[in-house]
């Protein structure tokens, strides 16, 4: 039997590490070809995209969309990894903020903002991970970013706890988000709880349970999407049989080997498609702008050959 390629939902259970899940679909699936598209913490819950066999090609599409989360955060008390498995930092504050407050501290927070990732985070220093230097007690100095937040919105309040419902960019930390919320509250916060329920066009209420998963790899096997049907956002290109051929090879092609949509099309990258239907790779139409010549589809990634 061929080995599995596509994209699998997985709904992630508080716990293991995005790692063990991987591992986990490698035994169930019996393929060492599998990654993920966003980390999620041990903490967190929710949608984890699996990318089998081929699809691994396409984690810059799968990674880099926005994403979509239920969370609360704790007031009143900092941890060093910005949630409630970090230890305290300082003394547990008393909080005197009410929902008026809270809601006025978060608009603070919505379009783009620059945001200092967490110390004990994934992100590399210098080629290394900086939660490894920040466990051995190194110097770390987190770098800036800007990230967006697209949605904010407040859910509720309850004793000392903030609900709430976010969609980010890609490289967003929630972590740090109520790490900063509780400093513009003038009060200090963790991150309690987290739920990724979107990413991109993905859905958590689609994904497979982990015991599942674990459970029966053959019935997971069947709700792969296969490579085809992997929404990217990108217009898509079938291509005659003569640009097929170049395209396998790495060759460029012409308009003229384009079945359909018919010409003129616009530039920018594109889903390459044989006349079978089956998915050849990613490619992008580049308007040339020497005299006389005509415009190419060049291909970037090539599945097959």
């Amino acid at each position: 039997m061929a080995a599995p390629e596509g994209v699998l939902l997985v709904d992630k259970p508080e716990g293991p590490t995005s790692h063990d899940v991987v591992e986990s679909a490698r035994r169930a699936l019996r393929t060492d070809r599998i990654g993920h598209a966003g980390t999620l913490d041990p903490m967190a819950t929710g949608l984890l995209v699996l990318m089998i066999g081929k699809a691994t090609r396409l984690a810059t599409f799968l990674s880099g969309v926005d994403k979509t989360y239920r969370g609360t955060l704790r007031l009143g008390l900092q941890t060093d990894t910005y949630d409630r498995d970090g230890a305290p930092v300082g003394e547990r504050r008393e909080v005197r903020v009410d929902e008026s407050a809270v809601r006025t501290a978060m608009r603070g927070f919505l379009g783009s903002v620059s945001q200092v990732p967490p110390v004990f985070s994934a992100k590399k220093v210098r080629g290394t991970p900086m939660h490894r230097l920040a466990r051995r007690h190194a110097p770390v100095s987190p770098t800036p970013v800007t990230v967006v937040f697209r949605h904010l919105e407040f859910l509720e309040l309850s004793g000392d706890e903030v609900a709430f419902e976010a969609e980010v960019s890609a490289g967003t930390y929630l972590r740090s988000f109520a790490h900063d919320l509780g400093q513009a509250l003038g009060c200090g916060a963790h991150l309690s709880s987290l739920r990724r329920t979107s990413a991109g066009p993905f859905r958590v209420e689609a994904a497979l349970t982990l015991d599942a998963l674990k459970a029966d790899g053959q019935a997971a096997a069947r709700l792969i999407m296969p490579m085809e049907a992997i929404p990217l956002g990108l217009p898509t290109l079938v291509l005659t049989a003569t640009g097929m051929h170049a395209i396998r090879h790495g060759r460029p092609c012409g308009l003229g080997e384009v079945a359909a949509p018919r010409p003129p099309l616009p530039p920018g990258r594109c889903r390459l498609q044989g006349p079978e239907g089956g998915l050849l790779g990613i490619g992008e139409v580049l308007l040339q702008v020497a005299a006389g010549a005509r415009p190419i589809i060049r291909p970037q990634i090539v599945f097959s050959r």
